[in-house]
C-alpha cells in the first residue's frame, strides 16, 4: 500500500517544486536579472509553456533571434491553443522579418500574420491582441497581406470589448488611409474625451513620427510624460513616450538636456517588463547623447556598464566602439 501511495506522492511534490522554481525564474525576469532567470529555468523539466516562453524572451535579449523561435514553437506543438504562445511568436517572427532577405521576408510576414490571426481566434476579447492585428492589416503592403478593410472590420469587432483601444486604431487607420478630415475629426474627439489619457498622445506621437513630422511627435511624446498613469497600460505609454523624447533629441541633434532628462527618467522609473524598451539599449543611447555633450566621464560609465551588463554581443561590440572612439578624442 506504502508503495502504491509513494508515487503519486512524490510527482506531486515534484510538480510543486517544479511550479515554484518555474515561478522564481518569472521573479527573477520581472526584476530585470535575466541571467539568474535563464538559468534557473534552465534547470527545470517541465512542460509549464511560461517557461518557453520566459527563455524566448531572454533569448531575444541575447541576440538569438532563432533561439527564441524554436522555444516558442515546440511550446505551441504541446499548448496549440495557448493564445499567449502565438501571439509572443509572431513577435519574434516580426523581429526576425525586419533583418531578413528580401527572397525570405515573404514567408515570415506570412507565419506572422498567420500567428497574430490565431491568438486573436483564440482570446477574442484580448484588446491587446486585436489592437496588433489591426495595425497589421492598416501597416502592411498589400501583397504581404495589408487590408484595411479587414482592419475595419476588427475595429468594430474591438469597439465591443475595448472602445478606447478601438478609438486609437482608428486614429491610426485614418492617417494611415489618407484621410485628413476623418483624422482631425478623432483627434478632436480624443482631446475632448482622453485628454487625460498619455496613450491618446502617445498614439499621437507614433502616427506624427510615421509621418515624418517629428516635431509634432515630440509635442504629443511630452504631454504623455507630464500625465499621471492610472494603469499598466498607461505607464507603458510614458515610459515608451520618454524613449521616444531621448530618440528624438538624438536624431534631431537638440534638446540634448531634454532628452537626457527623459531616458534618465526611464531608467530611474520604468520596471522591467518584456515589451518596453531594454534599458541598456537606454543606457547606450544616454551615453551617446552624452557624447554629444562632450561629457566624456558620464559616457563612459554608462558604455562601461552597458557592457558589464547587457546580454546583447551586437550592443557590447557598439558599446566597445564606443569607448574606443573617446579614448581617440
Amino acid at each position: 500500500m506504502k508503495s502504491k501511495l509513494l508515487i503519486p506522492l512524490t510527482l506531486l511534490v515534484y510538480c510543486n517544486i517544479t511550479t515554484a522554481s518555474v515561478e522564481l525564474g518569472q521573479a527573477e525576469f520581472d526584476k530585470g536579472n535575466l541571467r539568474l532567470a535563464q538559468s534557473i529555468l534552465s534547470q527545470q523539466q517541465t512542460s509549464d509553456y511560461q517557461k518557453s516562453l520566459l527563455l524566448a524572451r531572454i533569448a531575444l535579449r541575447s541576440d538569438q533571434d532563432e533561439t527564441a523561435l524554436q522555444h516558442l514553437e515546440a511550446a505551441i506543438e504541446q499548448h496549440p491553443n495557448n493564445p499567449e504562445l502565438y501571439f509572443a511568436h509572431a513577435e519574434v517572427v516580426a523581429k526576425i522579418a525586419e533583418q531578413a532577405s528580401i527572397f525570405s521576408v515573404s514567408g515570415y510576414i506570412k507565419k506572422l500574420k498567420a500567428s497574430f490571426i490565431k491568438a486573436v481566434e483564440l482570446a477574442p476579447d484580448n484588446s491587446e491582441y486585436r489592437s496588433t492585428l489591426i495595425k497589421f492589416y492598416i501597416n502592411a503592403p498589400s501583397m504581404f497581406g495589408g487590408d484595411k478593410q479587414a482592419a475595419l472590420t476588427h475595429i468594430q469587432a474591438l469597439e465591443k470589448v475595448s472602445p478606447f483601444d478601438a478609438f486609437l486604431t482608428r486614429l491610426h487607420l485614418a492617417a494611415k488611409s489618407d484621410e485628413p478630415e476623418e483624422f482631425a475629426r478623432l483627434i478632436k474627439i480624443g482631446q475632448q474625451n482622453f485628454s487625460a489619457d498619455p496613450r491618446f498622445f502617445y498614439t499621437l506621437g507614433q502616427i506624427y513620427l510615421d509621418q515624418e513630422e517629428p516635431e509634432m511627435a515630440l509635442s504629443q511624446f511630452r504631454n504623455a510624460i507630464n500625465m499621471q498613469a492610472k494603469n499598466l497600460k498607461q505607464e507603458k505609454a510614458r515610459y515608451q513616450s520618454m524613449v521616444l523624447i531621448g530618440a528624438l533629441s538624438q536624431q534631431l541633434e537638440r534638446n540634448y538636456d531634454e532628452g537626457q532628462s527623459a531616458l534618465q527618467q526611464y531608467l530611474n522609473e520604468a520596471a522591467h517588463h518584456y515589451d518596453l524598451p531594454d534599458k541598456n539599449q537606454v543606457k547606450f543611447r544616454l551615453a551617446s547623447i552624452a557624447m554629444a555633450q562632450k561629457k566624456t566621464t558620464l559616457a563612459q560609465q554608462l558604455l562601461n556598464e552597458v557592457i558589464t551588463e547587457t546580454l546583447s554581443e551586437k550592443l557590447k561590440k557598439k558599446a566597445r566602439s564606443a569607448l574606443k572612439k573617446l579614448a581617440r578624442a
